[in-house]
This record gives C-alpha cells, structure tokens and sequence, in this order.
C-alpha cells in the first residue's frame, strides 16, 4: 500500500497531485501559465490527468505504464479541447511519475523530471529524465549569486522559462505531458523484480530538492529520513529547509517554496 503528501508553496494552489490504490501510485507535477491558454488552470489539469491515468490503469492492470499515461492525457484533452486553446504555449503541462507494484514486477515511469526511486539490494535505482536541464540549464545554476525578489532573479527565470518553451515536446528537445498522448512515448521507464525491492517512492521535483538541486542527502539517505519521519515530515523537512535560506543565498533556486508531493510504497 502506499502513504501520499502533497503540500502546496505557501500563498498558491498546489499545481501538484498524488492519487494511489493499493499498489499503484501516479504523482503530477503541473505547469504551465495560470490561465494561460486554458480557463480550468494547471492544478485542474494535474488533478485530471492523475485521475484519468490512474483510472486508466487500474482498468488494464497490465497496460505499460506508458500507454495508461497516453489514454490520461488524451482523455483529458478532450475535455477541455472546445473551450480552451491547446496550442497555446502557456497552456497547462505536467511531469509525470508512475510506480506500479506487482506480485512479480515493479514498473517504474517518469516524464520529465518527477523521480521514481526504487531500492534494491544492490542500491537505489531512481527513474527520472533530466533532458530539460541538459538543454536548457538547471534551476540552481541559472539563479546563482541572485536574491528572489531581484531584478536579476527575474530575468534570470524569465530567460530559463523561455529555453525551456522553446525546447519543449519537440524532436531533440525534452518530453511533458500536455494536450499530445504521444509524449508518453517518450517517458523513461524501468522494471525489477519485485523480491528485490526494499521500499519506493514516487516524488514531484518540489520534494526532491534536498538531494537533486541542493545537494544535501544522497538517496539512500534521504530515503531512509523518509521511512523515519514519513511523507508529510518528509515535506515539513523540506519546508524547513527552504524557510532557513528565505532569499535563496545558500541553495540558489527558481523560487522559495516549491509545491511538493510523494508516494512512499509500504510493504505489508
């Protein structure tokens, strides 16, 4: 079974959602410009495509995760296609974590740069694609030596946003889910035996900081802080991080507080 967090950046709806049966777990992680194309905004469409991926899934238990993200995403451009502009580049997007555990086999896909970690015996194996950093720079690079706030942490961020549009859902360049199904297509995916599996989770970006962006804890660490103080002290954790560096000095980064979700697999 599995324990979900999620916790929005203080002051703004959580453009995150985490949705889980028993052994299926799908983590969101949306994007995109508030109303920016679309007048449902982007944590309509993270709560409609973890919904309808999920439902997707749980109909065919054995679908690839891939093609239960596809049905996800078509079925929720069809719902808004008449009377929102999909084509717009501000129109909402996601990233997208899946972790399905079965009697024999752990399947394990990510789009874009939600992190799926499984720990085996012989150490964890995190699924994530980081091809956005790879093309367009990371966060903590593009805003380093800036103050939020600032002049120059706007400009900063405003010219990493449009590298990144530039570059999004195109051949060469990196894969969210939006308004195409085939961008599941190019999510990357992973499966193990599931007799090797210690513990797993599924992770918006927003509750990987610690060990991707700052540096902080490796996996095995940070995953065993997170069987200690489970997933919503996990998130506190990483609320109290972030609120001891307020103006980004020591862990330079896009914004203060990001929102933040995961799924913790628990054996019985």
């Amino acid at each position: 079974m599995f324990s979900l967090a999620t916790d929005a950046a203080p002051g703004r709806p959580n453009e995150d959602f985490v949705i889980a049966s028993a052994d299926l777990a799908v983590v969101v992680d949306g994007a995109g410009i508030p109303y920016g194309g679309c007048h449902h905004g982007v944590a309509w469409y993270a709560r409609q495509l973890g919904v309808r991926t999920m439902a997707a899934l749980v109909a065919a238990p054995d679908m690839p995760l891939a093609d239960g993200l596809a049905e996800g995403i078509a079925a929720v451009a069809f719902l808004h296609a008449d009377t929102c502009d999909l084509t717009n580049a501000g129109t909402p997007c996601a990233a997208v974590g899946i972790l399905r555990v079965g009697a024999d086999q752990v399947d394990a896909l990510a789009l874009s740069d939600v992190s799926v970690v499984v720990d085996l015996d012989t150490g964890p194996e995190v699924t994530c694609d980081l091809s956005i950093e790879e093309i367009s720079g990371t966060e903590p690079a593009a805003v380093a030596g800036m103050r939020f706030g600032s002049p120059e942490h706007a400009e900063a961020l405003a010219a990493l946003v449009a590298r990144q549009t530039a570059a999004r859902n195109r051949p060469a360049g990196w894969w969210v889910a939006a308004a195409d199904p085939n961008a599941a297509q190019h999510a990357r995916t992973a499966s193990y035996p599931t007799d090797a599996m210690r513990r797993a989770a599924a992770c918006s970006d927003g509750a990987t900081r610690p060990v991707d962006q700052m540096a902080l804890y490796g996996w095995s660490e940070y995953l065993d802080l997170l069987d200690k103080l489970t997933p919503s002290g996990l998130l506190d954790h990483v609320r109290a991080i972030e609120s001891d560096d307020p103006h980004g000095d020591r862990y330079p980064r896009t914004k203060r507080h990001d929102d933040a979700s995961l799924a913790q697999f628990l054996r019985d």
